[in-house]
């Protein structure tokens, strides 16, 4: 009787961890990030939508970039912009700097160069070296083509912005 015993103990050591590594693996950011930069973008896709779905502003971005640029999936500024807006809201600069960018040109959104300069400042005040002087210059070149008043209201509504949760969007 005590074979048994002994013989379901050791096949349990030895078909747990197997057992373990066959279930479904933990969203990981970091990587899907490795799998998109090798251009394994279908896993990397896979992965962001995962992360997205439970709020996670670094993959929306990347869905954002994803569609921008057209990595493994359709290109598409529309659905880029809608990422990128989720992203921006809930505090990630990099979703800031690449949804101010759309509004310069309208691309994905109708062109708007109070918001374009409302997000790139956003963007800005993380002073994250490369991104603040990239957010900076953008917003710059945005203000050569806006009235005073204009600006005035993006510069207000930038002080203000408090970032905050988004909603689900699915691709």
């Amino acid at each position: 009787m005590r074979r048994p015993a002994y013989i379901a103990f050791v096949l349990s050591l030895i078909f747990g961890p197997a057992c373990l590594l066959a279930a479904p693996a933990r969203a990981d950011f970091v990587g899907a990030v490795v799998a998109y930069d090798l251009g394994k973008f279908a896993p990397a896709h896979r992965e962001f939508i995962t992360l997205a779905q439970r709020g996670h502003a670094g993959a929306e971005f990347m869905l954002g970039a994803m569609r921008f640029y057209g990595k493994g999936v359709q290109r598409n500024d529309a659905l880029a912009a809608i990422w990128f807006h989720k992203a921006a809201i809930k505090g990630n600069p990099s979703g800031q700097l690449a949804f101010g960018s759309l509004h310069i040109r309208g691309l994905g959104v109708r062109q708007d160069l109070v918001k374009a300069y409302g997000w790139l400042t956003v963007a800005a005040n993380h002073a994250i070296p490369g991104l603040q002087q990239q957010a900076t210059a953008l917003r710059d070149d945005a203000a050569r083509l806006m009235q005073p008043d204009e600006i005035a209201d993006a510069q207000r509504w930038a002080s203000g912005f408090k970032a905050r949760p988004s909603g689900l969007t699915l691709e």
